[in-house]
């Protein structure tokens, strides 16, 4: 005989009564973050465009910063990015072939990138 009580939901819904807040507070919308913005119901974790991205210490990517960075190196490399909120470069080591990784780069620096085929994707 199986006993279990779910209360998520009931628990959820008197939560949000007791504190005041409406039952449509759950579906609120996203708010937009770094240009992340299309109509209504639109996934925005998905990249709509890439390009090849080319190292440089001293010039941010021209599209803003990216939501994936992609390695379609032949090999395991690294790859030193800036991110969109910070001003430091951090590297990532021995990025495996193929990887995505789902970052929100705004520069990907020539110094300590060894990877030679980088994906940007916005």
């Amino acid at each position: 005989m199986r006993h279990s009580l779910y209360l998520g939901a009931p628990l959820l819904l008197g939560l949000l009564m007791v504190v005041g807040l409406p039952i449509g507070a759950l579906f609120l919308p996203i708010p937009a973050a770094h240009g992340q913005v299309g109509p209504p119901g639109e996934v925005i974790n998905q990249a709509r465009k890439m390009l090849a991205v080319t190292p440089s210490d001293t010039v941010d990517l021209v599209l803003g910063p990216t939501r994936f960075v992609y390695n379609s190196n032949a090999t395991p490399c690294n790859i030193a990015a800036i991110l969109a909120d910070d001003t430091a470069a951090v590297t990532l080591t021995a990025v495996p072939i193929g990887t995505t990784l789902p970052i929100r780069a705004k520069r990907i620096m020539a110094t300590n990138t060894t990877c030679t085929a980088i994906i940007g994707m916005w």
